[in-house]
């Protein structure tokens, strides 16, 4: 014998139900209580955007009727936020379901609702809110294409600019250091001079011509 299928425990999930008819309201909402959820109730379109943006739940079902603002928009207002939003309604009609489809509402559902029903697109949207939350954190931690583009060319750029100045300064270090000119010195021109003063010295004087008397003899 199979046993009855259990809706699945909404512990640590937040539900607001936007809903003016007070029987409906207590009946939905003590419900899902029952099923461990954490359950925000406003009877007015104004007072649900309200909690909408205060307790910031994880799914809101919403009536189509209010006695202040139109369901529809409430809808449009919530989901500029990302809500996500389950619609209820005991006046359906295809043309407004179509509208709230394409407004961004997950589920169009008519009043008398079945609960076990209900509570099956509840958890259809929930896991669904919380898949597109994990796939915008994803898109925070892991980088676009474009910023990998970005950041490999930054890198590509910082290498050849490395590159490129070692290159410079490896040329640099291979060039023959230069040597300073070496001054003219005096010391051929000295020497020169001495030696003819030397010569000067040692060199025999050149006689002159002989007296006539040491000729005859």
């Amino acid at each position: 014998m199979t046993e009855p299928i259990e809706p699945a425990s909404g512990e640590g999930r937040r539900l607001l139900f936007i809903e003016d008819d007070e029987a409906v309201l207590k009946a939905l909402g003590d419900y899902f209580a029952a099923l461990k959820y954490e359950v925000i109730r406003a009877p007015t379109g104004k007072q649900g955007i309200a909690a909408f943006d205060a307790y910031d739940p994880d799914v809101t079902i919403l009536d189509l009727k209010l006695p202040d603002i139109d369901g529809l928009q409430v809808l449009e207002t919530i989901r500029r936020s990302r809500a996500v939003v389950v619609m209820l309604t005991g006046y359906g009609d295809i043309p407004t379901a179509v509208r709230a489809m394409r407004l961004g509402a997950e589920n169009f559902l008519t009043k008398p609702v079945d609960l076990p029903h209900l509570v099956a697109a509840v958890e259809r949207a929930v896991e669904k809110g919380e898949l597109g939350r994990e796939n915008s954190r994803l898109r925070l931690l892991v980088p676009t294409t474009k910023k990998r583009i970005q950041r490999w060319a930054a890198a590509v750029i910082l290498v050849l600019g490395a590159l490129w100045i070692g290159n410079i300064v490896g040329d640099l270090g291979n060039k023959p250091p230069r040597v300073a000119p070496i001054a003219p010195t005096r010391l051929r021109s000295e020497t020169a001079g001495a030696g003819r003063n030397q010569d000067s010295l040692i060199r025999t004087p050149v006689q002159g011509p002989q007296p006539a008397d040491s000729a005859k003899r």
